[in-house]
């Protein structure tokens, strides 16, 4: 028997933690100031056709293990205990980047101004099109981005 809204779909999602610093040029609150967070990212996929038939990955829509290499890749290894810089940012938030890469310190150049909404849109595409390829039965469902342990963006399809 048919569920009412059609058939169940499975999803997985897996789930990262980073370290990284930014601040919000412009904001009126304590965010202005040069701050960190723990970022907890979730990365949920879902598949064409279920699960897996087959093969060594039988029963699974994708192995937890490629999708965490492919995340780590493109996410958390490139933010991980960075300073996040908007380059648009203004003179001190580019001069505090300029400052830190001169002195052999990690950061991370994006063009758009780093909240938790735009860094959730920003890695929903960059892992959109690279799971397609990658890892071509599973289709990217949901990323949310965790600022602080009460408080996350999400993007959805």
């Amino acid at each position: 028997m048919q569920k009412e809204g059609g058939d169940p779909m499975i999803t997985v999602t897996k789930e990262f933690s980073f370290d990284c610093a930014h601040m919000l040029t412009g904001h009126q609150g304590l965010c202005k100031n040069l701050h960190g967070h723990t970022y907890k990212l979730q990365v949920e996929v879902t598949s064409f056709g279920g699960v897996l038939k087959d093969g060594p990955s039988k029963g699974m829509i994708v192995d937890f293990k490629d999708l965490k290499q492919l995340v780590k890749e493109l996410i958390v290894d490139r933010f991980d205990h960075s300073y996040v810089c908007w380059i648009s940012g203004g003179d001190l938030e580019c001069s505090i980047g300029a400052l830190l890469k001169e002195h052999g310190r990690k950061v991370t150049e994006v063009d758009y101004r780093p909240t938790a909404e735009n860094m959730a849109q920003h890695f929903y595409d960059l892992l959109s099109d690279a799971i397609k390829e990658t890892l071509p039965r599973a289709r990217l469902k949901a990323v949310r981005v965790w600022e602080t342990p009460t408080s996350y963006a999400e993007v959805r399809v």
